[in-house]
Formats: C-alpha cells, structure tokens, sequence
C-alpha cells in the first residue's frame, strides 16, 4: 500500500506562520511524497509537485476542488490530509487503513481558539484524515459533477447542496496529538472542541510556548 501527503492551502494565512507549519511537515514528511495543491506558489522538496490555481478565494467548495486535484495528481493508493494551518505528529503519517472506501480521522486533535491554549476535538476533521485515494476522487467528482470550477459562495460546501463529503467515518487514535490554529485568516473562525484549556500537550510541551512560536 503506497501512501502520500495531499497538501491544500488557500494562502491566507500569514506567510511567516505557513512557512513554519510547512517546514514541520517537510521534516516529517520522509519518503511520503507530496501534491500540494495551492493559491499561491510555494517551496517544496525536488519530489514533490505544487500546483497553483491561483487567486480563487477561499470556499469549502474550493477546497473540496483543490483536494480532487490534489487526489487525481497523487499516485498513491492512500492519501494523507495536511492544511497550511495544523501541526502533525510524526506517528500521523504512520497510520494506513483497512479499508479503502471510507474515510479515517484522528481523535487525538486540538484546536487553538484562544491566544494561549488548545481544546480537545475528539471527532476530528478534513485536516487529519487518512482516505483510500479512489475512494475520495470518486466521491469529490461525485459531488462537483455540474458544478462551477471555482465558487466562494459556498463557505459550507457539500451542505449547501443538501450532501455530506462522507456518510460514515471511521477512527484512528495516534499516539501524539495533531494540532489545529484558528487564528481568524482562514477559511473559518470556529470549529466545536470540549473548551478545556491546555497548558501542556504531550510531545508539543507548553502550548503558550507553541502559540507563541508559530503566531509571532
């Protein structure tokens, strides 16, 4: 089963701050190639590809547009989410799945809502989940079949059609928590969490620390 990182970046957050997340995930990365898929040219390594679709607005539908090309120009038989604006374990990258035609997200994930803190996500999202690549084409096609190339009236896209990207989801717990930075650049300001501060994560230390370093 070979694996690789789909990478998806509307380019809206600070710059300084992307640059930091992507140099983890290089360093992380390894031998798993990576298709980045992006609004705005970035640095990758020599085996990796960047597609840039320029300027196109950030959009839940965009989004779901940038990932079928990142899917349809992988050619790995499993693909492993990354977002401009998340930290990953290195354990993430290790997780392959049983079955091909459902998604797997992580429930060991944190969302930073606050300036000096992250929030338990238990049930995960987009941004850390392992899926079949066939799997996820046909259903990104699925869904954009009839639709515009690019749209950014859809914030909350397949919902506004009355579909979901996924009827079920299963789980994968990684030993290390993955991290999320809501820092009001992205695509959306909020996402549900427990509301229980952390001061320390395992592996990350002090979280006020790593706000710090990656926001400043």
């Amino acid at each position: 089963m070979k694996a690789g990182i789909i990478y998806v970046s509307s380019n809206r957050e600070d710059p300084k701050f992307e640059r930091k997340t992507r140099t983890d995930l290089l360093e992380k990365a390894g031998e798993l190639s990576i298709v980045a898929v992006t609004q705005k040219p970035i640095k990758l390594r020599d085996m990796d590809k960047n597609i840039v679709v320029g300027d196109v607005g950030a959009s839940g539908f965009n989004f779901c547009r940038q990932v079928l090309m990142a899917c349809e120009n992988s050619k790995a038989d499993v693909v492993i989410s990354a977002e401009s604006d998340c930290l990953y374990s290195p354990d993430y990258f290790d997780f392959r799945p049983e079955d091909m035609n459902i998604p797997y997200r992580n429930t060991n994930t944190y969302v930073q809502h606050y300036r000096n803190y992250h929030f338990f996500k238990k049930t995960g999202g987009t941004w850390s989940q392992v899926v079949g690549r066939k799997f996820y084409i046909s259903r990104l096609r699925s869904l954009l079949k009839g639709q515009p190339r690019w749209n950014t009236e859809m914030k909350n896209f397949p919902k506004e059609i009355k579909k979901s990207l996924f009827k079920d989801f299963a789980y994968f717990t990684t030993k290390y928590p993955c991290l999320s930075f809501k820092t009001g650049k992205g695509m959306r300001y909020y996402t549900k969490s427990d509301r229980i501060p952390r001061t320390t994560l395992p592996y990350w230390g002090d979280t006020k620390k790593l706000i710090k370093e990656y926001l400043e």
